[in-house]
């Protein structure tokens, strides 16, 4: 995926603050684009989770865009290390808990509509993703009930 001309744009060291930048660069834009309530609540856990792993696994620098595109808020966080995203599934740690360390990526999978990543040619890793701010609203409404006495 090519990050558009137009996208805003970031640029974090891999420390440890790097999340808390992030979020508020995108709670900033959020408002802008007037996405609130629970898919920003969204977006900045989709953010926050990405941001933290390029800084913690990855190199600096850390580059996190955002844009909108056909109804969806879209995003990127580019990092200039040599390892490569995996989700850890709960049963592979050796006490079968996960509270502090792999959970971040299955959060963001059951938040975003698409998460994937790729090899960047001149090195590191690009993950991106998009979210579809109804899906929050819909997701949280549960399924649709028929009018009784129908």
């Amino acid at each position: 995926m090519t990050v558009p001309l137009d996208a805003r744009r970031l640029t974090l060291s891999a420390e440890p603050r790097a999340a808390a930048e992030a979020r508020e660069f995108t709670g900033k834009i959020l408002t802008e684009w007037g996405v609130t309530g629970d898919a920003a609540d969204d977006l900045l856990l989709i953010v926050s989770e990405l941001v933290t792993n390029a800084a913690v696994h990855g190199a600096a620098p850390i580059h996190l865009w955002l844009w909108t595109a056909n109804g969806c808020v879209r995003g990127a966080v580019d990092d200039h290390g040599d390892g490569m995203p995996r989700l850890i599934p709960q049963e592979a740690t050796p006490t079968g808990d996960i509270s502090e360390h792999g959970r971040g990526l299955a959060l963001v999978i059951s938040l975003a509509r698409t998460l994937t990543w790729r090899r960047l040619p001149e090195g590191g890793v690009r993950v991106w993703f998009s979210y579809q701010p109804h899906d929050a609203a819909r997701a949280r409404a549960g399924p649709a009930r028929r009018p009784s006495g129908t």
